[in-house]
């Protein structure tokens, strides 16, 4: 904490120097003085001070910075924080008194963009071109600020603006673009207008492209593949695109090490960017060995069957990425990443698939309420990576299974799935289903109870995005407690019923996008079904949907 030097001379032995060194002060207490806006027991958990440990200076200033960066988020610009210790030196303890100084929540009244032509002002405050979904958080007070938190003047909110307008309108092709200056007017104390200087500069766009070094592959068939060809708008992201694209044309080849340099000549008075590609066009490699390291859980052969490419074959840097990709899908690893490995063989690397494995089990449960159910309960466990043969754990063999139960006053489903994705190691996905239903909101008349089976075969025919399914389905159907005011025709169905039936399906999909929700694209099913005649059961019909 604090360190004296004390000097003495004698003239025999000469300086003698003595430090007196005092510890850091135990803290006893802390403080909070002039905080409304947020009550002690939420500032006490912000700071990393805590009661009984050793004052340090500098982690009480960062503690100041940390309530200081707490109120600005909330719109609190301009607060004060100042870490006041009082210290009693010969009892080694101290109290720290947070002081803090609260300033009025400045409310954004108005941002305005003075220089800017090629957008409008409303598409620069809110959505930006092409479909981009970009959004300026520094907005406007609005009627609906206290439930999304705009609105607010945000210091570090504001810088990060500032920031994505620049990546916006380069984006964009306006390679000059710069925000001069910025202004923060004050009608009021706490109203604010945020005025932005721009400038735009010209929109560049591509003048003519050329190649030097290509001598494996077609120029013509190069450019077909750019997304930036001449004439469009140049992007620094357009660039990326089109030198992965290059350098693909030549790693679908096997030539992996194939560089693209770009160089750009920038036309200031058109506004064209002439490029020039450097090809290092490199020599083909051939696959050694595949590895795959970090699947201390999932087999090997899980993950080799996802992948298009094998030993011995060119090093198809694109079929690899496709690999990996097809990997991500499976949904087992937190990470995956792929590199070649040198080998003592010229021309031949191996090929190393690294994964994270990541937990693949889930248990749920919950409860809820709802017109049709009324009261309902469910609990369900899944395992997507579960392996039929591999006991105690039953983990690591690719293979799916759910059992959900859910309860209900209205209701009671209870169902087991099981699916294997690769049957006797092929694409053929074989999926088994029990279910046991019974339910009572669907009429007043009567109760309805299903126990069935349902056993599928599914592959891919031709292409990936056009699947066929062979299913058959066995059900016991009840109509039960039918009550005597029902119609004749329900009366003569009370009872169950055997259903019999075997059905064809055709699903194609090319719908895009990543998750559960689709971003582009189609879907198209035909679902057909037969059931009794030879099939027995005691029903006989067919559907077509």
């Amino acid at each position: 904490y604090a360190i004296q030097v004390l000097d003495s001379y004698d003239p025999a032995q000469g300086y003698k120097l003595i430090y007196m060194v005092q510890g850091n002060p135990l803290v006893t207490d802390i403080r909070f003085e002039g905080n409304n806006k947020y009550r002690d027991a939420k500032l006490t958990r912000t700071i990393s001070s805590k009661v009984g440990r050793p004052m340090n200076g500098r982690l009480l200033f960062e503690d100041a910075q940390a309530i200081k960066k707490l109120y600005q988020k909330a719109g609190y610009p301009g607060t004060t924080v100042e870490a006041l210790p009082s210290i009693d030196e010969q009892a080694g303890r101290a109290t720290v008194t947070f002081q803090i100084e609260e300033k009025e929540k400045v409310r954004i009244v108005d941002v305005i963009f003075e220089g800017a032509t090629a957008f409008p002002q409303s598409g620069l405050k809110s959505w930006f071109g092409r479909g981009l979904q970009w959004k300026i958080k520094t907005r406007e007070w609005w009627w609906f600020s206290w439930l999304t938190g705009s609105g607010s003047f945000k210091e570090d909110q504001f810088e990060e603006d500032k920031d994505k307008l620049t990546d916006f309108y380069r984006g964009e092709g306006y390679l000059d673009f710069e925000i001069k200056d910025v202004k923060f007017d004050r009608p009021e104390p706490n109203r604010m207008i945020i005025r932005f200087q721009v400038y735009e500069g010209k929109q560049y766009q591509v003048g003519s492209v050329a190649f030097n070094g290509v001598t494996l592959i077609d120029t013509n068939a190069i450019l077909q593949n750019l997304k930036m060809p001449a004439g469009e708008v140049f992007t620094p992201k357009g660039l990326y695109d089109d030198i992965e694209a290059i350098e693909d044309s030549y790693g679908i080849l096997g030539h992996i090490d194939a560089r693209a340099d770009p160089r750009r000549n920038a036309n200031v008075e058109t506004g064209n960017m002439d490029l020039v590609y450097d090809i290092t066009e490199g020599e083909k490699i051939y696959i050694e060995k595949i590895e795959i390291r970090g699947n201390t859980k999932t087999k090997d052969r899980v993950l080799r069957r996802e992948l298009l490419v094998n030993p011995g074959e060119p090093f198809n840097k694109v079929l690899v990425k496709y690999s990996t990709n097809r990997l991500g899908l499976l949904n087992y690893f937190e990470k995956i990443g792929w590199l070649d490995e040198e080998t003592e063989v010229p021309n031949r690397r191996n090929l190393v698939i690294n994964v994270d494995e990541k937990s693949t089990g889930n248990i749920q449960l919950g409860a809820g309420l709802s017109t049709i159910d009324s009261l309902v309960g469910f609990a369900e466990i899944s395992q997507s990576n579960f392996d039929l043969f591999n006991p105690p754990y039953f983990t690591g063999g690719g293979q799916k299974v759910i059992l959900r139960v859910q309860m209900g006053t209205q209701r009671q489903d209870y169902v087991l799935s099981f699916q294997e994705p690769w049957l006797f190691g092929r694409k053929l996905i074989f999926s088994q289903d029990l279910y046991h239903r019974e339910l009572s909101f669907n009429s007043t008349l009567y109760n309805e109870r299903r126990t069935g089976s349902s056993t599928a075969f599914t592959r891919p025919i031709g292409r990936e995005w056009l699947k066929g399914t062979l299913s058959y389905t066995i059900e016991n159907v009840g109509l039960l407690d039918v009550s005597p005011n029902a119609s004749p025709a329900i009366k003569e169905e009370e009872g169950t019923k055997l259903i019999s039936e075997v059905g064809l399906r055709f699903d194609y999909d090319r719908r895009t996008g990543s998750g559960p929700l689709a971003d582009g694209g189609y879907r198209t099913v035909l679902d057909t079904g037969i059931a009794g005649g030879p099939l027995g059961g005691d029903t006989d019909f067919y559907r077509l949907e």
